[in-house]
């Protein structure tokens, strides 16, 4: 029996194209950081930008909102308090809680390190219609909808 293949081509998938283009953009960030004399990950990114946001989050909080689990949450924290860049403060109200604060070390930096992320998305949708990047948003914010 001759079974004909179906019409679908890995690399003209939208997850592999999703995925291929998300490396590719943190390899790119990673790789800025490292130009510009910053030992940073993306994922270590990921946390300093959401206490630029709000400082003083818990460690449950930044996990929820970098939709990570708690073991890779706390992971990336000891290697942030390592570099003296996060400092864990127990919470007055209940001690087995930990607020996460920037140390001023790193809010004097802030500004260079948001440049630096902003750079990297200006590369990426450099010859992109700002509109079609618009959409484009919006269709990436209905897929995590879809699947969520």
């Amino acid at each position: 029996m001759n079974m004909k293949r179906n019409d679908y081509h890995l690399d003209d998938s939208l997850g592999y194209k999703l995925f291929q283009a998300s490396r590719l953009m943190n390899s790119r960030l990673n790789r800025n950081f490292k130009d510009n004399d910053f030992n940073l990950s993306y994922e270590q990114w990921q946390v300093l930008s959401r206490l630029f946001d709000e400082d003083g989050q818990t460690q449950n909080q930044l996990a929820i909102r970098n939709e990570r689990d708690q073991a890779g949450i706390s992971r990336l924290i000891d290697n942030l308090i390592k570099r003296n860049l996060v400092r864990r403060v127990p919470q007055k109200d209940d001690r087995r809680v930990n607020l996460i604060y920037l140390t001023e070390e790193t809010k004097a930096v802030q500004h260079e390190l948001e440049a630096l992320a902003t750079m990297t998305i200006n590369q990426a949708s450099m010859n992109i219609d700002p509109k079609e990047l618009e959409i484009t948003l919006r269709i990436l914010d209905q897929i995590r909808k879809n699947l969520e």
